[in-house]
């Protein structure tokens, strides 16, 4: 699978923002409120787009708040494409990964855009994206 971006937990969207633009990314999606994780996202690119960053502020009603407040400004999930969303989580749960966000849309990367967060304690959190064209 490839990836698409590496996520990133901050306290503060704006700084953030400038710490990546002074490592050379460029802010291609503003912040935006994602309503269904009570948190603004925006994405970041550098290397004519081949490396994109998603920053995400959560509010403290937002589940990814104690993830936050436990680890601070970090990377904390990659983010794989896929074309078949549930295709692909049935083969990662044989494979000892357990969802735990099952799939929702995510607006802020696509009209038709949706992702599924799984987790496997050798690697850490994922996310898989399917955009329907």
């Amino acid at each position: 699978m490839e990836v698409h971006h590496i996520g990133y937990l901050v306290k503060n969207i704006d700084k953030s923002i400038k710490s990546f633009e002074a490592l050379g990314y460029d802010l291609t999606t503003p912040p935006t409120w994602d309503d269904g994780r009570k948190a603004h996202l925006c994405f970041l690119t550098s290397g004519g787009g081949t490396t994109c960053v998603e920053l995400i502020a959560p509010t403290p009603e937002s589940e990814l708040y104690p993830l936050l407040k436990q680890y601070k400004n970090t990377p904390y999930h990659m983010c794989y494409k896929c074309d078949d969303l549930d295709h692909k989580i049935e083969e990662l749960k044989r494979h000892k990964f357990l969802l735990f966000l099952k799939p929702s849309p995510a607006p802020v990367i696509g009209e038709t855009a949706q992702v599924a967060f799984l987790i496997n304690s050798n690697i850490g959190i994922i996310e898989l994206l399917e955009e329907q064209l």
